[in-house]
């Protein structure tokens, strides 16, 4: 029993190590993030908090610069409605990820 425990463990690990960073593909909130966007640091952190965990659940995570501004505000609303998520968490959402591209 043991034995197959550490061997899964490590094969978490394994594929863990291989996978983008969280960091990467929902950059952590700034205060520089807040300014840029005109959104509270609170705001975005619900909007950063619901995208880890609700957009990977149906498809892979996509980074904040791989989506126009335009596209972001076209694409969360229908994905939130998909989602059943709340209007607060759908705009936290879109503000979150529009905030993240202009961080880097």
């Amino acid at each position: 029993m043991k034995r197959w425990l550490w061997t899964l463990s490590l094969g978490a690990l394994a594929i863990a190590a291989c996978s983008p960073s969280l960091d990467r593909m929902a950059p952590p909130v700034t205060p520089a993030m807040a300014a840029s966007s005109k959104a509270t640091e609170g705001n975005l952190q619900l909007g950063r908090a619901a995208y880890i965990a609700h957009c990977g659940r149906c498809h892979e995570y996509q980074l904040p610069d791989t989506v126009s501004d335009e596209d972001w505000h076209v694409v969360v609303p229908g994905m939130a409605w998909n989602a059943g998520l709340s209007k607060k968490d759908e705009v936290a959402i879109r503000q979150y990820l529009i905030a993240a591209k202009t961080k880097q």
